[in-house]
């Protein structure tokens, strides 16, 4: 299953900002990765929202092994190069018929506070993502950061190229920060489970602090990020604890990006 993007993908990522499906998991890794995250949720109440799992791989394993995973990392140094971080992970849940969850369009760049073209952002489903339970849906393109406007997309402009971005559980989509993109609610019986890794290159120069990253693969020189080494197993209550503190953190240099209108 592993393989760089071919140079087919490639040229699509680089003209519509996103490219899809990707084969990169197995129906047995999907399903234990799937399992954990359940856990996870039921961890954190049943129901958290996306802003309270976050940052699962700085102290989980099993969060860990996925942002690294070999089959995922081939695809993204075809797009990024050798040396790749990872920033950010978050887990978008959908619950079956749960009306009240979904994302408004929008582009990554506003809040990320990196310079975009050394980013890209892995949607790795856990669970089959479809149009009935709210798959994402982005407005591919090459003038994808001016046209079409986020607020022509709010009022459903008939004149906006729509893709949606449809996944089987093992495969993913990449994503660049400058393409619109958003989800309607889920409206069938089959919960939507997916799985974010932001990835980042050295050159991506924060512009805010120094956030915590991971060296997913390749080397890192230079003092932008903290570099952080893989989790080690903990008790169940400490590893979530922890991650709630990484959680807020990661939120606030979120806000502070849109605060500050980084873009």
């Amino acid at each position: 299953m592993t393989r760089p993007l071919s140079p087919t993908e490639r040229l699509r990522y680089q003209t519509d900002g996103v490219v899809y499906p990707i084969p990169v998991l197995d129906t047995p890794e999907a399903s234990a990765y799937r399992s954990r995250c359940d856990e996870l949720e039921g961890q954190l109440g049943g129901r958290p929202r996306t802003i309270e799992v976050r940052q699962m791989h700085l102290h989980f394993p099993w969060a860990y092994q996925l942002a690294t995973h070999r089959c995922i990392l081939d695809a993204v140094e075809s797009l990024l190069g050798p040396d790749l971080l990872v920033w950010a992970t978050e887990l978008f849940v959908k619950h079956p018929n749960d009306r009240a969850v979904s994302v408004g369009w929008h582009r990554d760049q506003t809040y990320m506070g990196l310079t975009t073209e050394h980013t890209t952002t892995a949607w790795v489903a856990l669970a089959d993502s479809n149009l009935a339970n709210g798959c994402m849906c982005a407005a591919p393109g090459p003038d994808r950061k001016l046209t079409p406007t986020l607020e022509e997309l709010r009022v459903g402009s008939a004149h906006a190229r729509i893709a949606r971005i449809e996944l089987r559980a093992g495969e993913m989509s990449l994503h660049d920060a400058d393409v619109p993109h958003g989800s309607a609610a889920n409206r069938s019986g089959q919960k939507r489970v997916g799985f974010v890794i932001r990835y980042i290159t050295p050159e991506a120069r924060p512009a805010h602090g120094r956030p915590t990253v991971i060296l997913a693969r390749g080397h890192f020189r230079g003092d932008g990020f903290q570099i952080q080494g893989p989790p080690v197993e903990a008790a169940p209550e400490q590893a979530v604890a922890q991650m709630k503190q990484s959680a807020a953190l990661h939120l606030d240099a979120v806000l502070g990006n849109l605060r500050g209108g980084k873009a």
